[in-house]
Parts: structure tokens; C-alpha cells; sequence
């Protein structure tokens, strides 16, 4: 069996899987992608493979989430089970000096980020990533002033401040992948 999720081993999927992979023994392998479009751009690839996805899933490339997916695929994927897990703490950090005002996130958790701007009355730039790992590595890169990130993957600077902690729980969906039905 194999589980086609996000990656790298730093995201909240790659985990899931990992807790999948212990609940239920057997010979199981995680193949983790750079995004979840690219999964499902090779479904057909993918014939008798597993998906795994959160229920809390937004596209940063085009105008996707979980609903989407379910229901356009509908004949291509089979949903075997739905378990809870708790993604690892979120914070959301404050760069005192930053050398852009702009705030990096992945679209799951832009409600987040926008309610704290709002909050503060702050009119950052959003950018979106397909990870919220990634949001933390483009953070770094840019010097940017926010970002909303897991907990484990932060090194606190001195011009670095957490301003929010939140810890979701979250439903994961595993799907098996079908041949795609061909209609005449």
C-alpha cells in the first residue's frame, strides 16, 4: 500500500501518515509530493494507491480545497476511512525589523492571518505556500515582518516575537485511488 501525501517530513500530512502508518501495521510506504496538485494531476498514475488529505485543504495555485476534490473526483477516488489528528502547534511570529511588510501562510490558515492583521489594524501582504513549512522558509528568505507556521519548525531570533499560539485538531481523509471511469 502506498499513501501519496505533502511533504517534506516537516508538514502536518507527512505526520498523519506516519500516525496512519502505526495505527494500522502492515506493509504500508508514504510517498510524499512537493504539493497536493501534483498528486492529483497523476491520479491515473496512481491507480490502487492511497491519497491522504486534511479536511481543512486550500489550493495556493488555483481555486481548490477538499470540497472541490471530493466532489470532482468523485468517481475516481474512494474514501476508505476519516480519523482525527492534531496538527503541531501553530504560531504566528512577528519580525521586529523586517525588511518587507508581508506575511507568509498556507491558505488553510489565512482566516488566522487575516484576523490578526485586521486585529492590529495591519495591511501586510499575504503570501501563500503549499506548506506551511515552506510559509516559514519564505519568511526567512524575505525578512518578512509575519508568518504562520508550525511551532517545531521555528529558531527565534532576537527581532522575533510569537504572537499567537493556536493548536488545531484535524480531520484527515484517506482515499483509495480508482481507475478513472471512462464515459461513452
Amino acid at each position: 500500500m502506498i499513501i501519496h501525501t505533502l511533504g517534506p517530513e516537516a508538514t502536518d500530512s507527512c505526520r498523519a501518515a506516519q500516525y496512519y502508518l502505526n495505527e494500522h501495521p502492515g506493509d504500508i510506504q508514504i510517498e510524499l509530493h512537493d504539493c497536493f496538485e501534483s498528486i492529483i494531476e497523476h491520479f491515473n498514475d496512481y491507480q490502487g494507491d492511497y491519497f491522504m488529505i486534511p479536511a481543512a485543504f486550500k489550493s495556493c495555485h488555483e481555486q481548490l480545497d477538499w470540497a472541490d476534490i471530493h466532489y470532482t473526483y468523485l468517481d475516481q477516488l474512494k474514501l476508505v476511512t476519516c480519523f482525527r489528528y492534531a496538527l503541531d502547534p501553530l504560531v504566528l511570529i512577528r519580525r521586529l525589523k523586517p525588511n518587507t511588510n508581508a506575511a507568509y501562510t498556507h491558505p488553510s490558515t489565512a482566516a488566522l492571518m487575516k484576523n490578526y492583521l485586521r486585529s492590529i489594524q495591519d495591511e501586510a501582504v499575504i503570501h501563500y505556500t503549499d506548506s506551511k513549512y515552506l510559509a516559514y522558509q519564505n519568511y526567512k528568505d524575505a525578512q518578512a515582518r509575519y508568518v504562520i507556521t508550525n511551532q517545531k519548525n521555528v529558531q527565534l531570533g532576537d527581532d522575533e516575537k510569537v504572537e499567537r499560539t493556536y493548536t488545531p485538531d484535524m480531520v484527515w481523509c484517506l482515499y483509495q485511488i480508482l481507475k478513472k471511469q471512462v464515459i461513452t
